[in-house]
Order: structure tokens, then C-alpha cells, then sequence
């Protein structure tokens, strides 16, 4: 009859196999890390934030993807926010053109005249220069480009950003590492085993076949106060094929106990570890909450400062448009003798200034657009719009005067900003790491004790333990401080870091209320320019007409014609310039204060910008 050993060894076999494979699987192991440090996190968010998120650092998705699913403008018209002035060449200037008279000077008319043919013959070529048909004012994009808005933006920014991913991951290895600190005070099971097949020829007896398995199980415990457990049951069996030769099993049973009394002893100095490991992860989650606000605000601030730079092109290029009428009512006068030859090269010159103002900004503009998908995660050659139509809502929600008192303001920053509260966490820690460092300096007194049982004699095929002949053992293991150098100077470290930690607490504190009170400046400052913009955008475009009507009643000259255009330039581009800058100002404040709030995707709440403010 075939032995029983050999007839299940190949099931046994197969069944340890098995179990190593599921047990070493790659999958399971990351999705059984992925749970157990979400489950972190979100135990941190709910205590350090009041509430809990979705978290998860699965594979940035593809952009393309990312910016299908966001896209919400609706492509049929995307020239709708584009108007752009006809680039051919300007008609007549409107208006009656005043006829010439005699010149009562003939000497001066002869002298005039010649200074205007020097004029006309070094007058540069309009036409080599600017060519015929221009481009648009603004790029126009394909009709797939991704329309984006603020919300938009916003998204896609925290689906793809590189950035912002590399934070998310940060936060989970800090998790991750606490996995291991709580770990290390469970209980943790071992089993291991062997299976040897021996074939053994002695003369006289021929030749003898057996199987030897054996298996050791167990547990080993770190108790808070700084035990240790460990507890121990192995078997072991020979089985002789022979079966004259007969079998025998062994077990034995034993446990151990390590205890320290001095060094090392007590929760405060044995979970110090894990203590700081979970404070670690509780700082993660509040850099990254900060780093969010602070992502959003610049997310939101490079998106305007873009819009910004896209009116620069519209305010450049309709003050082209308006001096080629310029130009054009310049030559017409000095046909008619009412304007000087040198004034229409003034207007020529600065015909040519306003064309390259327009390409410079129009450059300037496209690559702006292109730092933008940076800052975005998208691949720089895709092909997006912004909404110009966000400048309007931010004219429409109007710039409001600063509610929030300044020292009222400053409070509430240093109780709710979160990198301060990691700070003053930073001090607790130093203080911990003191008295650590003051307890490596005692001696080790460690109780030691441990017992073991072993098989009945009488019985070698039984696997019963014999309780009652057991061996015993317990004693001191003893070493005193008698040289602590090392341990001197741990302690010297802990103690100027902690002063250190106090030092980073002032200052940052200082840098609290100095960041909220600029920003505080800042916030006032743009309030005012914006009121002041408006009324200099309505002074330069009144004084713009008012000096076109004066130099064609020849009340004026053309030099007052280009200042005027000039300055209706500067004051239009400040005007949107003062209303980005409140609007970033607005943000900042919030941030710094620590009151702005940023949902998962990185809408910020209550703004007009975004799907929380609409």
C-alpha cells in the first residue's frame, strides 16, 4: 500500500505553491497598501480639516481625455469673442476736409515747401514695410481647439498637473510610512516549514527511505510600555517507508519575555516613533491642503494674467486701426496745405510704433498661452481657447471695498493657517525629542524570562507537550551608563533644535502677519487704481475724439493726436491691468488669511469664476 506521505505529497505541494502566489502577488499587495493609506488619510483630513475627501494618486490620465471631458463652451462661434477690425486699408477720414488758403509768408511758404520735399523723399514706404493683408488681431484657434474657462482650467490643472500629482504622492508615501510604525506594534505571525526526502544505505540493513517534515509557527508582540512577546510551537516528524523502522514525531513549545526598566521603558519613550509618524501624516495633509489653495490661486492668476495680455493685442491693435485713420487724415490734410509734411511723417512713425506694439504684444500673447498649458499638464501643441468673456464677469461682479478689518484679518490667519499649525506642531515635537534624548542617557535594566516545553518521552509518536517538565528561566540583562558620549551630544542636538523650532515659530508667525497685511495693502491699492482707470479710460477716449475734431478745424496738432491715442492706450490697458490685479489681490488675500476654500477639483468656493460661484 502506498504510503499516506507520498500519496498527498504532490496535493501539498500544490497547495503551499498556491498560496505563495496569492500571497506574493503584486496586485494585491498595492491594493492592500492603497487601502490601508487611504483610510489614513482620510483619518487625518477628518481630524486636521474638519472633513474628508476623495484621495487617490491613481496614473495621471491622458490630457487629451481630461480636456474632452471638461470642455463646456460651445465651439459653433469661436470668432464670437474675437472682433476684429477689416486690416485693409483705411478710406477717406470722415469728416469735411478743410480746403486750403493762400500763405501769407511767400518765403516761408518757399522754405516749407523745401523742408517737405526733403520730407517726402526720405518718407519710408508704408506698404514695403506692413503688409497688405494681416493676420488677426488675436490667434484664432482651429475649430477643435478646447475652449476653456476659469472652471475648466481649474480642472484640468488638478487632473494633470505634474505638480500637483507629485504633492498627491507625497502626502500618500508620508501614510505609507506610517503603515509601518503602526505595524510594528501588532502582532505578527510566522510560519515556516520543511520537507526533506532522505534515501540512506547502511550494509547489512540495505537501504532506507524516509520523509522528515517539520513546521514552525508562532507570534511575536511590542507591547506601548516597551515588551516584548514572542511565542513559538514547532513540529517535527521523521516517517520511515520502512515501516520495521517505525515513526516519530517531536513538538516543542516556548515562550520569551523582554522587558525594560530603565532606559527605553514607558509608552512616551517607546511609541515616540510612531507618535511622530502620525503627526507626520497629519503635517502632509495640511501642506497639501495648503498647497492647493495656493495652486488654485495661481492657476487662477496666470489664467487671468493670459486674458490680461489677450486685451493688451485688442487695445494694440485698435490703436493700429486708429492711427492708420490718423495717417491717413494726415496725408489728406497736407494735400489740402493745412498740415505741415513732417506731421504726416510723425504720424507715420507712429503708425509703424503701433504695428509692432501689436506684434510684440501678439507674441507676447501666444507665448503666455503656451506657459499656461504648462502650468495646466497638457502637451504645449495642443490647441486650446480661453473665454474672454470671464473679463466680463469679473466687470460685472464689480470691485467692492475690503470687508474684512485688517486685525480681525490678521487673527483669524494665525488660528487657521495650516502651514503655522504645522509650525507650532514642529515646537511639540522638538519638546518630545528632549526628553528622548534625556532617557538615552540611563542605564539598560532589561527583565528577561522565557520558558519551553518539550515532547513526553514515553510516547515518541505522540506530538502531546509535556507541561509539566518544562524549563524555566528568569534574570536581569544589565548595563550601566558608564559611557554616554554619544548620547551627551543627542541630547545637545535636541536641545538647540528645539530652540531652533521656537526661532521658525516666531518667524513664521511674523510672516503670517506680514503677508496678510500686504496683501491687505494690496487688495486697497487695487481698489482704488481700478476706480481711477475707469474715469482715465473715459478722460482719454473723450480727449482722443475731442482732438481729431480740433485738427481738422486746424486747432490742433497732429502731435496731440498721437499723445492722446497713446495715453487712451495706457489708460485702457490699466484699467484691465487694475481689475486682474484686484481680482488676484482678492485671492491672495483669502489665501493668506487662510479663509479660501478649494474643493477637490480645484473650484474655489463662492468665487464668480468658478462652478461654486455661479
Amino acid at each position: 500500500m502506498e504510503p499516506a506521505m507520498t500519496r498527498y505529497a504532490p496535493a501539498l505541494f500544490t497547495l503551499l505553491a498556491a498560496l505563495v502566489a496569492v500571497g506574493c502577488s503584486a496586485d494585491w499587495h498595492t491594493r492592500d497598501a492603497d487601502r490601508e493609506v487611504y483610510g489614513i488619510v482620510a483619518e487625518k483630513e477628518a481630524d486636521a480639516l474638519g472633513r474628508v475627501r476623495s484621495f487617490n494618486i491613481r496614473p495621471r490620465p491622458d490630457p487629451d481625455e481630461v480636456l474632452r471631458a471638461t470642455e463646456a463652451a460651445d465651439p459653433a462661434d469661436p470668432k464670437a469673442a474675437d472682433p476684429a477690425a477689416d486690416p485693409a486699408k483705411p478710406a477717406a477720414p470722415a469728416g469735411p476736409v478743410p480746403s486750403g488758403g493762400p500763405n501769407p509768408n511767400p518765403a516761408a511758404a518757399e522754405a516749407g515747401a523745401e523742408a517737405d520735399r526733403l520730407l517726402e523723399e526720405k518718407a519710408p514706404d508704408l506698404e514695403a514695410v506692413i503688409p497688405a493683408e494681416l493676420p488677426p488681431p488675436v490667434p484664432e484657434p482651429p475649430p477643435d481647439a478646447v475652449r476653456l474657462t476659469m472652471a475648466d482650467a481649474l480642472r484640468v490643472a488638478v487632473a494633470s498637473s505634474r505638480t500637483y500629482q507629485g504633492r498627491k504622492e507625497d502626502v500618500y508615501l508620508t501614510a505609507l510610512a506610517l503603515t509601518l510604525e503602526r505595524y510594528l506594534f501588532r502582532p505578527h505571525p510566522f510560519a515556516t516549514g520543511t520537507v526533506d526526502y532522505t534515501s540512506d544505505f547502511t550494509t547489512g540493513t540495505g537501504r532506507s527511505r524516509s520523509y522528515d517534515p517539520g513546521a514552525d509557527i508562532g507570534f511575536s508582540q511590542q507591547l506601548a510600555d516597551g515588551a516584548v512577546i514572542t511565542g513559538g510551537l514547532g513540529l517535527a516528524a521523521l516517517k520511515f517507508l520502512n515501516k520495521e523502522l517505525g515513526d516519530t514525531v517531536d513538538s516543542t513549545l516556548d515562550f520569551t519575555l523582554s522587558q525594560p526598566l530603565w532606559r527605553g521603558a514607558g509608552r512616551k519613550i517607546v511609541q515616540e516613533n510612531l507618535v511622530q509618524a502620525e503627526r507626520n501624516a497629519i503635517y502632509s495633509v495640511r501642506s497639501f491642503a495648503r498647497f492647493e489653495k495656493t495652486f488654485a490661486v495661481g492657476v487662477a492668476s496666470e489664467y487671468l494674467r493670459v486674458l490680461q495680455q489677450r486685451d493688451a493685442v485688442m487695445n494694440a491693435w485698435n490703436t493700429y486701426q486708429s492711427l492708420r485713420e490718423s495717417r491717413a487724415q494726415a496725408e489728406w490734410l497736407a494735400r489740402a496745405e493745412r498740415q505741415a509734411e513732417f506731421e504726416v511723417d510723425q504720424a507715420r512713425q507712429s503708425e509703424f510704433t503701433a504695428y509692432n506694439r501689436w506684434i510684440v504684444e501678439r507674441e507676447r500673447y501666444i507665448n503666455a498661452v503656451d506657459a499656461l498649458k504648462l502650468t495646466l499638464g497638457i502637451p504645449v501643441e495642443t490647441e486650446i481657447a480661453l473665454e474672454p468673456a470671464e473679463l466680463d464677469r469679473l466687470h460685472e461682479a464689480g470691485v467692492q471695498q475690503t470687508e474684512a478689518p485688517l486685525d480681525k484679518a490678521t487673527q483669524t490667519a494665525l488660528g487657521t493657517r495650516l502651514d503655522l499649525a504645522n509650525t507650532r506642531g514642529g515646537v511639540d515635537d522638538a519638546r518630545r525629542k528632549v526628553v528622548v534624548a534625556e532617557d538615552g542617557l540611563k542605564g539598560d535594566v532589561d527583565l528577561v524570562a522565557s520558558t519551553g516545553y518539550g515532547p513526553r518521552a514515553s510516547n515518541p509518536q505522540s506530538a502531546r507537550i509535556a507541561f509539566s517538565r518544562g524549563d524555566y528561566v528568569v534574570g536581569f540583562d544589565i548595563d550601566m551608563p558608564v559611557d554616554r558620549l554619544t548620547e551627551r551630544n543627542a541630547l545637545r542636538q535636541t536641545q538647540i533644535t528645539l530652540q531652533a523650532a521656537g526661532r521658525t515659530l516666531e518667524a513664521d508667525r511674523d510672516d503670517v502677519i506680514l503677508a496678510v497685511r500686504e496683501a491687505h495693502r494690496r487688495l486697497e491699492q487695487a481698489r482704488e487704481s481700478y476706480e481711477i482707470q475707469k474715469r482715465s479710460v473715459l478722460l482719454a477716449e473723450r480727449r482722443v475724439e475731442s482732438t481729431r475734431l480740433l485738427i481738422q478745424a486746424g486747432r490742433a496738432k497732429q502731435r496731440d493726436v498721437l499723445d492722446a491715442e497713446r495715453d487712451q492706450l495706457e489708460a485702457r490697458n490699466g484699467l484691465t491691468g487694475a481689475l486682474v490685479d484686484h481680482t488676484i489681490a482678492q485671492l491672495e488675500f483669502a489665501r493668506d488669511v487662510g479663509t479660501l476654500r478649494v474643493d477637490g477639483k480645484g473650484q474655489i468656493h463662492g468665487w464668480t469664476l468658478t462652478d461654486d460661484g455661479r
